[in-house]
């Protein structure tokens, strides 16, 4: 075999393994929902918040299966083709739509909230339109080169950023007051409830295990390892709001919109050369939102691609960024994005995660359909 032939290979091959679908997985979900996930849940059950992040782990597992199942019933056809093949190509064609309309959104806001974040901790005096635009450049450079690139990418960071965020994070135990936790058990069911709905969208991009099937090179165990993924980020959600309230208490969190990375930057390590910890989390956030943004371009470019039926993803990547900066561009401030986030949430995000698969899995159970052994 040439080398010619060679390199064709490799560059055709465009699948990913069930690790490297894991290592996305953690870098566009853990990151991002995690950063104000405190003061969220503290609003609703105070010191008890941390139960409702357990909750939503509860709720999120049968999602992620369900997720993952019928990706696997997909039998490696792409969501667009496989949602018209159960409930007929002119509700795929919709389908298809309102998952891109949901990922157009989803990059926009988190695109507005990386640029509202690093303007205001790192980057004072550096023109907004600077930051979100060239994270957004970044992000579509890395989506057009394809998922295998963007998987490879994603095990190197991984390694980079999570090993020294868990050893700093490991050893802020020493300088927080677990009294803050007590008294315990003492938010309603309904406070914990409502404090369960934003840790619930806190999991934002799980769904795009409905989209993957095309790209998995062995996807038999797809279900479990989804769902330990998930079990993974729901845990480690469940310990940073432990720690981050024990940290400030219940009542200091509600007043701050990051309470994580405070706690990160706020973190005193004897005879470390790094000072200031925060950099650490401010690192692996900075990635976790590049790798979302990037996640939400390139399935959000496949779906119009394979529902026009015509051109490679990289041209719709084209005509997705520009109208991505300017929804990033519309809020008038940070108040409004997360009201517009919120709804986005309660509209799309409760369709996209639970609604449509919930219902083609059911018509795919009546129709008789089951997945295809390898």
């Amino acid at each position: 075999m040439t080398n010619h032939q060679t390199h064709e290979g490799f560059a055709l091959n465009n699948k990913i393994s069930l690790r490297q679908l894991q290592a996305l997985l953690l870098l566009e979900v853990f990151g991002f929902g995690v950063t104000a996930l405190p003061r969220r849940v503290a609003e609703n059950a105070g010191q008890d918040g941390w139960l409702s992040v357990l909750l939503a782990v509860i709720m999120i597992i049968p999602v992620v299966m369900m997720a993952s199942y019928l990706a696997r019933l997909a039998g490696g056809k792409s969501f667009h083709d496989f949602a018209s093949h159960v409930i007929s190509k002119p509700l795929g064609v919709v389908v298809s739509l309102i998952f891109c309309l949901r990922l157009v959104l989803l990059a926009a806001f988190n695109l507005r909230i990386f640029a509202e974040i690093t303007r205001q901790t790192m980057l004072p005096t550096t023109p907004f339109v600077v930051i979100f635009v060239s994270m957004l450049m970044l992000a579509a450079y890395g989506a057009a080169k394809g998922i295998e690139t963007r998987a490879r990418m994603a095990e190197i960071l991984v390694l980079v950023t999570l090993l020294p965020l868990i050893f700093v994070f490991g050893i802020s135990g020493r300088d927080i007051d677990f009294t803050n936790l007590a008294p315990v058990f003492v938010a309603t069911p309904l406070d914990v409830a409502r404090g369960s709905f934003p840790a619930f969208f806190a999991f934002s991009g799980v769904e795009v295990l409905l989209l993957v099937s095309p790209y998995l090179s062995r996807p038999k165990h797809l279900v479990r390892s989804a769902s330990g993924v998930a079990i993974t980020i729901g845990i480690s959600m469940a310990i940073v709001t432990i720690v981050t309230i024990a940290r400030f208490g219940a009542d200091g969190i509600v007043h701050q919109m990051w309470p994580v990375l405070k706690m990160m930057d706020t973190i005193s390590l004897p005879g470390s050369i790094i000072d200031r910890q925060g950099a650490l989390i401010m690192t692996f956030w900075i990635i976790s939102a590049y790798a979302t943004i990037n996640a939400a371009l390139f399935f959000s470019s496949l779906l119009l691609k394979d529902t026009i039926g015509c051109g490679q993803h990289s041209a719709y990547i084209l005509v997705l960024v520009p109208i991505i900066a300017i929804l990033a561009h519309i809020p008038q401030n940070l108040s409004v994005v997360y009201e517009y986030h919120l709804l986005s949430n309660s509209t799309f995000g409760l369709a996209t995660m639970v609604g449509i698969p919930l219902i083609i899995l059911i018509i795919a159970k009546i129709r008789g359909m089951k997945i295809e052994r390898n």
